[in-house]
């Protein structure tokens, strides 16, 4: 075979390479920042009762003695009133009281001690602050969403944020002429969770201590959980 006829047989079996795959580099096209957030609404399943006595006296161990029985009282009645709640004591203090006027002179002194009793036990919670209110005041009743309350939604909110990120992106895609295969999701921040009562009657109180007490009212209300999520977006040319 002539030799020239042999090369030109030899090229064409040659395997016919695969053309590269043209990518468009890496920061080509349009960056988006969009912002995503989920919202969702609970029955508050816990509560969060504030309680103190506070006594005045020209003499500092008779002012001490009266807190410390009061509150061993009123702590006592609160153990009886709800078993399985959590009760602390904290905020302990004398402070002087001075004299009106231009003395500065000590005329008595004022001793104060806090409650606190936190209880997922609602259902029983008016007849348990009206059994310590004999013995202490009431500084405020506050509800909220438990640990186990909140941990529980939480795969619903990133979800459901994703999904208010994903829905801004393509429609800032559409509004922009990029179609859905040529937007690249590259980052997604989240941010922290918030939570908050929604005001539907959750009271703040203060209340003096007397011998008899009715059981006051309360409406536990609702909280929303919050999830914020950013996200960056390439729409690629």
């Amino acid at each position: 075979m002539h030799r020239s006829a042999l090369l030109a047989l030899c090229l064409t079996a040659l395997p016919v390479a695969a053309q590269p795959t043209v990518s468009p580099p890496p920061n080509s096209g349009t960056l988006v920042i969009m912002t995503g957030s989920a919202e969702i609404e609970l029955p508050n399943d816990e509560a969060v009762a504030n309680f103190f006595y506070e006594a005045q006296d020209s003499d500092l161990a008779k002012a001490q003695s009266l807190v410390n029985q009061r509150v061993g009282d009123g702590t006592a009645a609160l153990k009886r009133a709800d078993p399985k709640a959590q009760i602390e004591t904290s905020g302990y203090g004398s402070y002087p009281v001075y004299a009106s006027g231009g003395s500065r002179g000590i005329v008595g002194w004022r001793v104060r001690q806090g409650v606190t009793l936190k209880t997922d036990n609602l259902a029983t919670l008016p007849k348990t602050v009206a059994a310590a209110q004999s013995t202490l005041s009431v500084g405020g009743v506050d509800f909220r969403l438990s640990k186990a309350a909140r941990e529980k939604v939480e795969a619903q909110l990133i979800q459901q944020a994703i999904a208010n990120l994903n829905a801004r992106v393509a429609a800032a895609a559409q509004a922009l002429g990029v179609p859905p295969s040529r937007v690249r999701l590259e980052e997604v921040n989240f941010g922290g969770r918030e939570g908050g009562p929604i005001p539907v009657g959750s009271p703040r109180m203060a209340t003096m201590a007397s011998d008899a007490v009715s059981p006051p009212t309360f409406e536990a209300g609702r909280s929303a959980e919050r999830l914020a999520v950013t996200g960056k977006a390439r729409l690629l040319p």
